[in-house]
Order: structure tokens, then C-alpha cells, then sequence
């Protein structure tokens, strides 16, 4: 018997070559469910214990699976994706960004409309944002700072892949939720979420990079304020060639 996946002889119950079963079943409905569930709940390599275990040992989570447990853990970009997309929704459903980018405002009067386009564009494209743009430019920075480390640019696109997917699990359970009950607190929310953030990212590439407390607190605080005035940079620069090409043609 020959494998469907790569056409090598089977002499066993999978294939010794790329590892696909020998028995192949019709793809049926109870079939998907089983493999939806099975790829959450998994012992081995379930999402749901990527997101325990990222509760309180994210850096060392990436760093095992950098080591070689590919097998233990889901992947990281997948992860990313699946979180980016979910939270991604629920916030626009629930209105939670609406909410957040409706608050900035200049005295009484109206923010210059380069600013609302920014603001637009961040909060209605979160998700391909976290992929093009977030997770990348954190990834790029913490490479920077903490070069004596070692790691790779794509190493530190793992980690930083980790973060921000766990970041995403943890606003979608409990900040949006909160939100929810309390609206007028937006502000409040938002902040306390990038306290925790900053709290948790420190906690994370103290364990990844293994470096002094204070010089990893200290590296994280420049990360972040560099970030995000990067972020602000580059959403700012292309709302603002947006205009112009809109101008120009009307």
C-alpha cells in the first residue's frame, strides 16, 4: 500500500516517510469535529495548554520550543493568527476599539482628520496590523536591545508571536467582558491592560533572554516607548499619504 500524501510504500500503520496515517477516511462532518476538538484539547499540543502554560512561563514556553519541542506546543504564528482574528472580531462586535479610539480629543474642538484616519485605520484593522506591522516591529526591537543574547530576528518573532497572541486571549476573556459591564471606564480599562501588558512582557523576556531584572525592566520600558511611538509613526505616515492621494484625485 502506497501513501496518499507522498506515494511511499506503507508497511505499518503510518507512513515512515512523512508520517500520514495508512487509513484514510472520508472527510465527514463528525470527522472535522473531532479534529476541531482534538487540536484544542490535546495533552500534547493543544492550544488550551499554550494558554495555560502562557500564563505565567511565556519566555520559557519560546524558549522550548526554539530547543526543539515543536511537538509540545501549537505554533506560534498559527496561534497569532487564530488569536489576531478572534479578538479582532469580538472588538468590533462589541465595540470595544470604537470606544477606545472615540476618546482622544483636542480641548473642545475636533482632532486634525490625519488623527481620526489613524485611529480609523488602527481599530478596524487590528488583525492584519498585528501581523504586518505589531508583532514585527516588537519582534525587531527586542532583537535590538537584547542582541547580546544572541537570538535571531525570527527567534525573537516567536516569542513576541507568543506575547501578543496570549495578550490578545487575555483582553478577549476579561478586559472586553469588563468593558462590557462598565463602558464609562474605558480609559481605565485600556490602561490597566498596558500596565499589565508592560508587567507581562517583562516577565517574558526576563525568562527568554535570561538577563539582569533591572537591565531586562529597563530594556522592556525603552521597547515599548520606542514601539509605540513607532507604531503611531508609521499608522500617521500612511493615513497621511492616504490623504494626499485621495486629495489629489478629487
Amino acid at each position: 500500500m502506497n501513501c496518499k500524501n507522498c506515494e511511499n510504500l506503507i508497511t505499518g500503520n503510518f507512513c515512515e516517510h512523512c508520517g500520514q496515517k495508512a487509513a484514510i477516511h472520508r472527510i465527514t462532518l463528525p470527522h472535522v469535529s473531532h479534529d476541531f476538538i482534538h487540536a484544542l484539547t490535546h495533552a500534547d499540543k493543544g492550544i488550551l495548554l499554550l494558554v495555560k502554560k502562557l500564563v505565567t512561563k511565556p519566555g520559557i514556553v519560546a524558549r522550548e520550543y526554539l530547543e526543539g519541542k515543536r511537538k509540545t506546543y501549537f505554533n506560534p504564528l498559527s496561534f497569532l493568527v487564530i488569536t489576531s482574528a478572534i479578538h479582532a472580531w469580538i472588538s468590533h462586535k462589541t465595540g470595544y476599539f470604537d470606544a477606545a479610539g472615540a476618546q482622544p480629543r483636542r480641548g473642545n474642538g475636533r482632532m486634525p482628520e490625519v488623527w481620526v484616519e489613524a485611529f480609523r485605520i488602527s481599530n478596524e484593522n487590528g488583525k492584519i496590523l498585528t501581523l504586518i506591522l505589531i508583532v514585527p516591529l516588537l519582534a525587531f526591537l527586542s532583537w535590538i536591545f537584547f542582541k547580546r543574547s544572541k537570538y535571531l530576528f525570527a527567534e525573537t518573532f516567536v516569542l513576541n508571536s507568543f506575547i501578543v497572541g496570549e495578550s490578545h486571549v487575555v483582553r478577549t476573556l476579561f478586559f472586553i467582558p469588563l468593558f462590557l459591564l462598565s463602558p464609562q471606564n474605558i480609559n481605565i480599562n485600556i490602561a490597566a491592560f498596558e500596565v499589565l501588558l508592560l508587567v507581562y512582557v517583562i516577565v517574558a523576556y526576563r525568562q527568554f533572554f535570561q538577563q539582569n531584572i533591572f537591565l531586562t525592566i529597563f530594556k522592556c520600558i525603552l521597547t515599548m516607548l520606542l514601539f509605540i511611538t513607532s507604531y503611531w509613526l508609521f499608522i500617521l505616515a500612511y493615513a497621511y499619504v492616504k490623504q494626499l492621494i485621495f486629495e489629489a484625485r478629487f
